[in-house]
């Protein structure tokens, strides 16, 4: 999805992965690391370190997608790496899954889908991503689907902000609206609102090139550093006006603060000595020492003494990555954990471990 490295997948595809690994078409091979991931949307971003820039795809708009135009689906079904297979837009705003519908937008085709074409590519005859597939109707034929375009451009657009990619503080949050780029949010005393960015601005360009969707404009965001100084230029009340803005260092969140503020739990980060010293046979995590009566965690029953060791599928391991991780939850949104619960019961040590999901606050 970019020249430096960004990819996109289904969320199934590395929700239980220990290594994740890449090939390109080129033979070239590199470790992956899980940047973030959204179970409801079935999508997550991996990020490698190419050894030369990318070819990255371009994303088609909504009105590009047409009823019938031929279509191309890029996978590894059953190994069979980089296979291609052809076949046309047979539907759109399906609803999936056909069991409990959570979306009515998804795209069915009939290009050949099988295991192991999660998270390719669903392209059109100009180059452009339609879809990532996704899921087939096991019991019928010709029958796949894939999640659109705009659903993937926007998660992107979420999931590429300065603050959670650069760890840069820009305070702006921006959406297409009515054909353009509006700023749909500015927060107060970032670097945005000193320089006089204002909620409802529509951005024309930035840093003096014209802007055309949010995702570009986030990519170019993600690339600057702090101290760098940018410039946009917007259209307030039928008025030209532009804003020169200096970029600075997002403020660093601990583990501890969000995961108190999300879900009324204070931690505190399981050391060795300190797994020792409390008989738990761990090495890595977070250590429950309170639980806010009346809180997510409450209601998820954690208590005193519970350690946590996964944090929306990705191991405790750096407690600046979960910070991260959980400063992409928004209220409602739910997360899943991986706990373990230990109990002495005489010389005998019970353990046991569970999948919790808590619903942030």
């Amino acid at each position: 999805m970019d020249e430096d490295g960004w990819i996109v997948t289904n969320w199934h595809v590395v929700q239980r992965a220990t290594k994740i690994n890449v090939i390109l078409a080129d033979g070239s091979h590199y470790d992956a690391q899980y940047v973030s991931g959204d179970d409801k949307n079935d999508l997550a971003l991996l990020r490698i370190q190419p050894r030369k820039p990318l070819t990255a795809v371009e994303i088609a708009s909504e009105s590009q997608t047409m009823l019938g135009e031929t279509v191309v689906a890029i996978g590894n079904p059953f190994g069979f790496d980089h296979t291609v297979t052809r076949g046309v837009i047979s539907a759109k705003d399906r609803s999936w899954p056909p069991e409990n519908p959570q979306f009515e937008d998804v795209l069915q085709t009939d290009a050949a889908i099988n295991p192991g074409n999660s998270g390719g590519p669903l392209i059109n005859t100009r180059g452009q991503l339609v879809g990532i597939n996704m899921a087939i109707l096991s019991q019928a034929q010709g029958i796949g689907f894939a999640i659109p375009a705009r659903r993937v451009g926007s998660l992107l657009a979420a999931w590429f902000t300065p603050e959670k990619r650069s760890r840069l503080w820009l305070g702006a949050r921006f959406d297409r609206e009515g054909g353009g780029i509006v700023v749909t949010d500015v927060q107060a005393n970032s670097p945005a609102a000193l320089a006089g960015v204002q909620k409802k601005d529509k951005v024309v360009a930035f840093d003096g090139q014209e802007v055309t969707d949010v995702l570009s404009l986030q990519r170019r965001l993600i690339r600057k550093r702090a101290g760098d100084v940018v410039k946009f230029d917007v259209e307030r009340e039928r008025m030209a006006k532009y804003f020169v803005v200096k970029l600075t260092a997002l403020p660093v969140s601990s583990v501890r603060d969000m995961m108190l503020k999300k879900f009324g739990v204070q931690v505190q980060v399981l050391t060795r000595d300190l797994a020792q010293g409390l008989g738990i046979p761990l090495t890595q995590g977070l250590l429950v020492a309170a639980v806010e009566p009346g809180s997510p965690g409450a209601a998820a029953q954690f208590q005193r003494g519970i350690v946590i060791t996964q944090v929306a599928g990705e191991g405790v391991a750096s407690m600046d990555r979960v910070a991260e991780q959980l400063e992409d939850v928004k209220a409602g949104d739910m997360v899943s954990m991986a706990v373990v619960v230990t109990e002495r019961r005489g010389s005998i040590l019970l353990q046991q471990t569970a999948n919790v999901s808590l619903k942030s606050r």
